[in-house]
């Protein structure tokens, strides 16, 4: 932790804002570290869903001081012999929480990972059903304040990574998919910012032709449009309204992408 800076723990889950689960979590890391700044990413995750933490994760974690602790905890397999970890990536944030996929995003080139196994730093949860409170939310209050994640356990090879949705381009179009909807009903794609050539584009979704416009701003309401969103997502919108609601979309619905005049699609990027 760099000197003078407070630490900071955020919190990801499936638990539900209204529940008790998240604030004996927050008391578990104050118990520890008192100093600790505590930031709730959310705790509306639908339950049991990796997928969309993951997306929630990849989204929020880079805008936080690499130095920041996240806890994360999406956990079907609670009390099961699926291993707790500690994960850092390439840019040296540090994420703990189960080792089921969740913490995909961050398992890229350079990433390290550790096992949670010294009995001392990572103790034995109280619960089998609660390694949030019991487990994930010491061993972040631990590293928050300054810990080694080497000091933890063993190196982890093998983390568990879940299928991530990524597009296919063809002859003469990129094929992606609607990942998740946030609050708004604006739908996320598998389409990043970085699949896509400079220049005008063709959106199709539920047998329509979508306009591109820049922000939400400049659609008319209702009008459903396509825009890069501030995840670096390719988006579908309806000002004003649900794009959900108006396509009846959910994980996996088709969108494409075309250039004017049917040109070919480029190749994309090895590395995005």
């Amino acid at each position: 932790m760099p000197a003078g800076q407070a630490p900071i723990v955020t919190f990801l889950s499936d638990f539900g804002a209204g529940s008790g689960y998240p604030a004996q979590m927050k008391g578990a890391v104050l118990s520890r570290l008192p100093a600790a700044q505590l930031v709730d990413l959310s705790h509306e995750v639908p339950p049991f869903d990796l997928l969309a933490g993951a997306l929630l994760l990849e989204a929020c974690v880079p805008r936080f001081p690499p130095h920041a602790v996240h806890c994360a905890v999406v956990d079907p397999g609670v009390g099961t012999d699926r291993r707790p970890l500690c994960v850092q990536d390439r840019d040296g944030r540090r994420l703990v929480g189960p080792d089921n996929g969740l913490l995909t995003p961050f398992l890229g080139p350079g990433s390290r990972c550790w096992l949670l196994a010294d009995r001392l730093l990572a103790p034995p949860p109280e619960s089998a059903t609660f390694h949030g409170r019991d487990l994930f939310a010491p061993v972040a209050a631990w590293l928050a304040g300054g810990g080694l994640p080497e000091r933890l356990g063993p190196p982890v090879e093998d983390p568990v990574r879940l299928p991530w949705p990524e597009p296919v381009a063809g002859p003469d179009r990129l094929a992606g998919e609607v990942l998740a909807a946030d609050p708004f009903g604006n739908l996320l794609t598998s389409i990043r910012a970085c699949h896509l050539p400079s220049g005008p584009l063709l959106v199709e979704a539920g047998g329509m032709h979508i306009r591109t416009v820049r922000t939400y701003g400049e659609a008319a309401p209702a009008e459903l449009v396509a825009l890069l969103g501030s995840s670096g997502r390719l988006e579908l919108s309806i000002r004003e309204g649900s794009a959900a609601a108006r396509l009846g979309a959910g994980r996996g619905f088709p969108v494409v992408v075309r250039l004017p005049g049917g040109e070919p699609f480029p190749a994309l990027p090895r590395a995005c």
